[in-house]
């Protein structure tokens, strides 16, 4: 059997909604090198330029700013135009951010760039989320296994792109950096006009938003709010491992490849969760998946700062990375069931702007504690929430099956 024959008998075994998230998977992972790579790259340019650890700073978090403020329009503009359009719309507005920076490379366009290109990248992915949220399936699992599908492409990025943006710094210079960037994004927008991405270009009458906010609907419904602050966790652990562990590893005596082979092992331990998710899916719904998570989480968390060798810390970094993974696409998965279709946009926006809230606000309180008590009080602190999040995320199962049980 030729490979081409391989290829067709395997494409021709997928489904129509797996074939469409196979080719969201390719155009998200070449439009996420603007915030793998970007990241990187916009903080390098503030430490060589300006001398300054504050800018650099600024830089990186210059990328969660807008969507922190306006992810819920972001969520309503998807209602309103569709998910496709938004998709490339978003594109081109990470195209116009990098080509910003890769033509004039200075302090002010860098950080134009970054507000500009963090935009783009998550109006693009919220859109990317809801055309898989909306896709019609047989059962629940099913569309989580599609969700971590999707999250594949972020992971893959996170060890690719920052790679790939400090080779071009090591052989060219900042405007090659970003113009490679661009290319990738470029690239994505032409690969989306010739796969069959998910999601039409506007909602259907019938299914226009309307009643009451979701932000009033999550206020005021106690198990809808519980799914709103474990995404909440999810983030705030997410960033204390990606900002801590240089801080830790700083405090032990750690090497830079010693710190980068524990980010890496982590991001492997997100990229293999999420190819198995389909398969969990099957075999656990989202609040069981979530429970074991958060306890995992939980766990890593306080062995830590007893991790005295980089290859231990490497090894809890891909079990945090396994717990971590199933995380966003099963909270997804429980935003999309508890909202209303033509609600999609402006639930998984309120989800992505808590989250966002969060980024830009935790490194700042974790860097001060660490300053005032040294990084291990911070593991503590967020191992201590993961657990109380482990027996909310249990709480939210019980309440789901005895729902079930009186609706039978």
């Amino acid at each position: 059997m030729t490979l081409c024959e391989l290829v067709t008998i395997s494409a021709m075994s997928l489904s129509r909604n797996q074939i469409q998230v196979i080719a969201l998977i390719a155009v998200s992972i070449l439009a996420n090198v603007t915030m793998g790579g970007g990241r990187v790259t916009a903080s390098l340019f503030m430490l060589e330029h300006t001398g300054s650890k504050a800018m650099a700073g600024i830089a990186y978090s210059g990328y969660s700013l807008l969507p922190a403020l306006l992810s819920l329009l972001m969520g309503r503009w998807i209602d309103r135009v569709g998910t496709r359009r938004v998709m490339h719309t978003a594109q081109l507005i990470m195209l116009g951010g990098l080509v910003l920076a890769a033509a004039l490379p200075w302090a002010p366009t860098v950080l134009m760039s970054a507000v500009v290109c963090g935009f783009g990248f998550a109006s693009f992915m919220l859109a990317a989320n809801v055309a898989v949220s909306l896709m019609p399936v047989k059962h629940e699992g099913e569309r989580v296994g599609m969700l971590g599908w999707l999250a594949m492409g972020g992971s893959v990025s996170s060890v690719s792109a920052p790679a790939m943006s400090g080779f071009v710094l090591d052989h060219w210079d900042f405007s090659a950096a970003y113009g490679v960037l661009a290319v990738c994004v470029l690239a994505s927008l032409v690969l989306a006009r010739f796969v069959p991405l998910p999601g039409g270009n506007r909602p259907p009458r019938e299914e226009k938003a309307k009643g009451e906010s979701v932000v009033r609907m999550v206020f005021s419904d106690p198990g809808l709010l519980r799914i709103y602050l474990l995404a909440m966790v999810v983030s705030m652990a997410y960033d204390g491992f990606a900002f801590m562990t240089p801080v830790l590893g700083h405090e032990r005596g750690f090497s830079a490849t010693t710190i980068g082979m524990i980010l890496s092992a982590f991001a492997m331990g997100t990229f293999a969760v999420r190819a198995l998710m389909p398969w969990l899916s099957r075999r656990f719904n989202e609040w069981r998946m979530m429970t074991m998570a958060f306890g995992l989480t939980a766990t890593v968390f306080l062995l830590l700062p007893f991790a005295s060798h980089g290859a231990i810390h490497a090894v809890l970094g891909f079990c945090f990375g396994l717990a971590g993974g199933v995380g966003q696409p099963n909270i997804l998965s429980l935003v999309y069931r508890a909202m209303p279709p033509s609600k999609a946009g402006e639930g998984e926006g309120l989800r992505s702007m808590m989250g966002n809230a969060i980024g830009l606000t935790a490194p700042s309180a974790y860097g001060a504690i660490a300053a005032l008590f040294g990084a291990v009080p911070v593991f503590v602190i967020i191992g201590s929430v993961a657990g109380i999040a482990s027996w909310q995320a249990d709480r939210g199962f019980r309440r789901d099956a005895a729902l079930r049980q009186r609706s039978e």
